[in-house]
C-alpha cells in the first residue's frame, strides 16, 4: 500500500489530486540496486526524512536539509562557510518530489536535479540525480535505491 502524506499546512483540506506520497521515514542505500558513478563513503548510506506536505527535512551524513515544495527557489542548507550554502527548487511533478540544486562553488558552480520516487508497497524510494559540475568538469547520472529501515 502506498503511504499518502493527507497533511496539509495551516490545517487546509488537501483535494484528492493533490494528496502527494509520503517520503517519511529512514532509508538506506543498496549498492547493489543502485548505478554509482562515485564511491559512497560508510555515513553517506541513510537518509533520515521528515515529510509533512509542503516542508521536508532531509538529514544525511549528519547535516540538515530543509525543503520547501512550493516551486520557489530557498536555501536548504547554509554551513559556516559560503561554499556550503545550497539554493534549491523544490516541486511535484506527479508522483515524483523534483528538487533542483545549486551551488556556487569553483568555475560555473555545481547543478543537479535529483528526482524522488516512492515505490508502490512504499519499502523502497528511487532516487535519481543528473549532476552538472560545472563547465570544466562532465556531467553524470547515478540511479540511487534506498530501502526503508522498520
Amino acid at each position: 500500500m502506498l503511504s499518502l502524506n493527507t497533511q496539509a499546512p495551516e490545517g487546509k483540506h488537501v483535494p484528492a489530486q493533490e494528496v502527494r506520497p509520503n517520503l517519511s521515514g529512514t532509508w538506506k542505500l543498496n549498492l547493489s540496486k543502485s548505478k554509482l558513478v562515485r564511491q559512497h563513503a560508510p555515513g553517506d548510506v541513510f537518509y533520515k526524512i521528515k515529510h509533512v506536505e509542503r516542508r521536508l527535512e532531509i538529514v544525511h551524513q549528519g547535516d540538515t536539509y530543509h525543503y520547501i515544495t512550493d516551486g520557489k527557489v530557498h536555501v536548504a542548507y547554509r554551513g559556516v562557510l559560503d561554499a556550503e550554502l545550497l539554493m534549491v527548487k523544490t516541486y511535484w511533478d506527479g508522483e515524483t518530489l523534483v528538487i533542483e540544486t545549486s551551488q556556487e562553488i569553483g568555475p560555473g558552480g555545481i547543478r543537479w536535479v535529483s528526482r524522488y520516487r516512492l515505490s508502490e508497497d512504499g519499502n523502497s524510494l528511487a532516487v535519481t540525480c543528473h549532476v552538472n559540475q560545472s563547465k570544466f568538469r562532465g556531467a553524470f547520472d547515478e540511479s540511487l535505491i534506498y530501502e526503508k529501515q522498520q
